[in-house]
C-alpha cells in the first residue's frame, strides 16, 4: 500500500470491482502509509491484507525487499511501470523470473532516471508493455498452466557457481566477503565495516539487486547459494 503506483494499483482494482491483495512490510496492525487507513479497510473487504511480520513491526525500509518475494510468488506476472537503477522493484522482477512468473516492463525515455530500471529489464528479456492487451496476450494462455508450474530456482542455483560473478565496487566486495552462507545480522555487518549504517544498507540492497545475497526476516543476510 505504499504511496504512488502501489496505491494506484489497489484503487484501480477496487474501482473496477475487482479483488486486490496488499502485502505489508510491517505488522498487520501497523497501517503504512497512515493516510491509507480507508484503503486498508476497503482491501480487507474486497481481497486480503497479509504480512509475514509479527504485530507491532514498524515499516522499516529493510522489510520491503524481503516481502517482495511474496508479491512475486503469488502473482501470475509482475509489471514494472517505473524503476530507477537501484529500485526495489528490480528485486521483485528478479524474484518473479526465478519463480517462473512473467516479467513485464513499461519502456521510458533514456533521459528519465526512473525509466533506467525498466529499460534495463526489457534489454534483459522482460516483455515490453504498451497497453493492457499486451499483458492479457501473455497471461491468458498461462492461466491453465500455473498450477503445475515449477520454479526454476533450483536449476538457477545449480548453475550459479559457473556464471560470471557481477562486477562489484570496493564497498560491495567488502560487505559481500563478510556475508557467509549462513545468516549474519545487519548490525554485525555495520560493526565489521565501521561504515555509516545508511551506506551499508544501500550496499546490501545493491548486492540483492545483483542476486548475490538474500535478506531474511529479522534483518539477517546470507549469500545466495
Amino acid at each position: 500500500m505504499a504511496r504512488g503506483i502501489d496505491t494506484s494499483a489497489h484503487r484501480g482494482a477496487l474501482s473496477a470491482h475487482g479483488r486486490t491483495i496488499a502485502v505489508l512490510g510491517s505488522g498487520l496492525d501497523v497501517i503504512y502509509p497512515p493516510e491509507n487507513v480507508k484503503l486498508f479497510a476497503e482491501i480487507k473487504e474486497n481481497g486480503a491484507v497479509i504480512s509475514e511480520f509479527p504485530p507491532g513491526t514498524p515499516p522499516l525500509a529493510a522489510n520491503f525487499p524481503s516481502r517482495n518475494r511474496i508479491i512475486s510468488g503469488m502473482s501470475y506476472g509482475v509489471l514494472v511501470v517505473e524503476a530507477g537503477e537501484k529500485s526495489g522493484s528490480l528485486i521483485t522482477a528478479r524474484l518473479a523470473a526465478e519463480q517462473g512468473r512473467e516479467v513485464f516492463a513499461v519502456p521510458g525515455s533514456v533521459e528519465i532516471p526512473t525509466s533506467r530500471g525498466t529499460n534495463k529489464l526489457i534489454k534483459e528479456g522482460a516483455k515490453l508493455i504498451e497497453n493492457a492487451e499486451d499483458i492479457l496476450e501473455e497471461i491468458i494462455p498461462q492461466l491453465g498452466k500455473m498450477k503445475n508450474l515449477k520454479s526454476p530456482a533450483s536449476s538457477t542455483n545449480n548453475n550459479r557457481h559457473t556464471e560470471r560473478q557481477p562486477d562489484l565496487t570496493a564497498a560491495e566486495k567488502q560487505i559481500f566477503d563478510l556475508i557467509p552462507e549462513k545468516n549474519i545480522h545487519v548490525d554485525d555487518i555495520i560493526t565489521a565495516t565501521d561504515a555509516p549504517p545508511a551506506d551499508v544498507l544501500g550496499t546490501l540492497m545493491s548486492l540483492e539487486l545483483k542476486g548475490l545475497i538474500i535478506q531474511h526476516h529479522g534483518k539477517l543476510f546470507s549469500r545466495r547459494k
